[in-house]
């Protein structure tokens, strides 16, 4: 059963159904394993950084000229989180941080994921397709910021 409904899951993510549901389900809840498998390996693209997922569970990201370095890991709930410790400048401590992004999927099988700051669900199809790319892609940028500060 598990396999099936991660199965739907992902090949709902790479193509969206133009007639999927009008919402989540906010109790179909996707499993720890999926949500490790959309991510693990992959690197998520930000305006002005990116996060890298590894398949070991380690979490590097950048923002601007700050470095992340931490972990992550995904809940039986659908949560994929993070827990980092952020470094912004030479000699200070990194400040700690943890952020987590829901995941449910709708009666068709169509992923939707939360978001915070709009504090409503969407369906990441476009965000699978564009931004979340196979790899590191980030590497040397966490590299430079880590030697800058120390960490």
């Amino acid at each position: 059963m598990f396999r099936k409904i991660s199965a739907v899951v992902l090949a709902s993510v790479i193509a969206a159904s133009p007639a999927s549901a009008a919402g989540p389900d906010k109790k179909n809840r996707v499993g720890g394993e999926t949500i490790a498998k959309l991510y693990a390996g992959k690197t998520w693209i930000w305006s002005k950084g990116g996060t890298y997922w590894a398949p070991d569970g380690s979490f590097q990201a950048v923002w601007e000229d700050s470095v992340g370095l931490g972990k992550w890991y995904a809940t039986s709930k659908g949560s994929l989180c993070y827990e980092a410790q952020w470094y912004h400048s030479k000699g200070e401590p990194g400040k700690q941080r943890k952020e987590c992004y829901r995941h449910i999927a709708d009666s068709q099988g169509q992923l939707w994921k939360y978001s915070e700051k709009d504090q409503s669900w969407y369906k990441p199809t476009r965000e699978f397709a564009e931004r979340i790319k196979p790899g590191n892609k980030i590497a040397s940028r966490v590299r430079k910021l880590r030697k800058r500060y120390g960490v």
